[in-house]
């Protein structure tokens, strides 16, 4: 099955909302593999990953992983050639309106009936002013998603808001961070499996609880401007936690 390509139309909407849905953009192969890879981050999560929701009231040996944070990276050497990857390069690159680079990716997987939501927040507010609008996030769901097992929402036209002020989440000792929105202008995305979400750098989203009686798992693909350097000149409510897995980077945004 052909990648599509960012037509006119698919521009302006995300230019203007801050996020869009790509419909059929990911062959079931490409996506079969891909979910395959990433069983073993959660069958060796304590090797290979974070509990992102680490609740207060838990040790780090007894975390109970409510959002298994990792990278297919760690699995997978060969993943930096797959063709979804180039794919999802060439369509931000479009929807942005600047050539972008991947940057990094994140496997994040919801237990089902005990996960917790990824609270509200914006994606620079974790990388820092450098990447001033700079980035774009192309999320990659492994199973259908919708508001019961942690499908994305998203602010409308939120990324004209500028950066948000941020605050640690209640009750977690994880990195995590979140905003204040208005939510009268959410939109929730369920969507299938196959299809993508884009979003800005700046646009407010979220993910539900996993509520249902199955893994959620889903990929975020993070991708910035070429040249613009990572992270850096960060806001004060940045939060660097690594729940001893100093080998990885901190954990950054879904």
């Amino acid at each position: 099955m052909p990648y599509p390509t960012a037509s006119p139309e698919q521009i302006a909407f995300f230019r203007e909302h801050g996020w869009i849905v790509v419909k059929d953009a990911i062959g079931k192969d490409q996506l079969d593999e891909l979910e395959a890879r990433c069983e073993k981050l959660i069958e060796e999560k304590e090797r290979f990953a974070k509990d992102w929701a680490w609740d207060a009231k838990e040790s780090l040996e007894d975390r109970s992983f409510r959002i298994v944070q990792s990278s297919p990276s760690f699995v997978w050497r060969e993943i930096k050639d797959q063709p979804y990857r180039k794919w999802l390069v060439a369509f931000g690159s479009a929807l942005l309106g600047q050539d972008v680079e991947f940057w990094y990716d994140q496997f994040l997987a919801k237990p089902p009936e005990k996960s917790a939501p990824t609270a509200w927040h914006q994606d620079e507010a974790y990388w820092g002013r450098n990447l001033d609008e700079k980035g774009v996030t192309g999320w990659i769901p492994l199973q259908d998603v919708n508001a019961e097992n942690g499908c994305m929402h998203f602010i409308d036209r939120g990324h004209k808001l500028g950066v948000l002020a941020h605050h640690p989440v209640a009750g977690v000792q994880s990195d995590l961070i979140t905003c204040d929105v208005d939510e009268a202008n959410m939109v929730v995305c369920p969507i299938s499996r196959g299809d993508v979400t884009f979003h800005h750098s700046k646009t407010p989203h979220m993910t539900t609880a996993n509520m249902s009686r199955g893994w959620r798992k889903a990929i975020s693909n993070h991708m910035q401007a070429v040249g613009a350097g990572g992270e850096g000149d960060h806001y004060p409510w940045k939060i660097t936690e690594h729940q001893g897995l100093d080998r990885r980077r901190p954990a950054k945004a879904e």
